[in-house]
């Protein structure tokens, strides 16, 4: 009997944690709809080793992302600063209720990045707004991640300075 309450706690405890499946939307709205319709730049990334950054980046579409670093500018990616809530509060709603109830983060990320090209060296930094929402229906929003979202915001912020 021991064992079997200790099945049942155990599955309902991993349940409630499954069930707040993650999606993400970049911040303000009118970021998810940007499009890159403008002449792309080619760029070579120096420092991809930094990959959520250079995941961000290319997922923004902002460059034309090469391999040969002959005749492309040069970008290198600084680490980025992300600032999220300290407290999971918000998380424990959607955790009681299975996942109907929803509850979301927001994520502050300074994102920088230099383009080196022709002897000169220009540094872009943006302030990105990421939202993440845990939630059971976010099931039917699967392709939401948060570097696709961090993309978007990236390509909106760029769109937005060079307006």
């Amino acid at each position: 009997m021991k064992v079997f309450k200790i099945a049942i706690c155990s599955f309902l405890v991993s349940a409630s944690l499954w069930s707040c499946i993650p999606s993400y939307s970049a911040y303000p709205k009118e970021y998810n709809r940007a499009k890159a319709d403008f002449p792309k730049q080619k760029a070579f990334v120096v420092n991809k080793n930094l990959e959520r950054e250079f995941n961000i980046l290319k997922h923004s579409d902002i460059y034309e992302i090469v391999e040969d670093s002959t005749n492309a500018a040069k970008i290198t990616l600084h680490p980025m600063m992300t600032r999220t809530p300290s407290c999971g509060n918000p998380m424990i709603g959607s955790m009681i209720t299975v996942g109907l109830l929803p509850s979301g983060f927001p994520y502050d990320i300074s994102y920088s990045y230099d383009v080196a090209e022709n002897s000169t060296t220009k540094n872009y930094q943006y302030k990105l707004q990421v939202y993440q929402s845990l939630w059971l229906f976010n099931i039917f929003r699967l392709g939401r991640t948060f570097s696709k979202q961090s993309g978007k915001a990236l390509l909106g912020s760029y769109i937005a300075s060079n307006k």
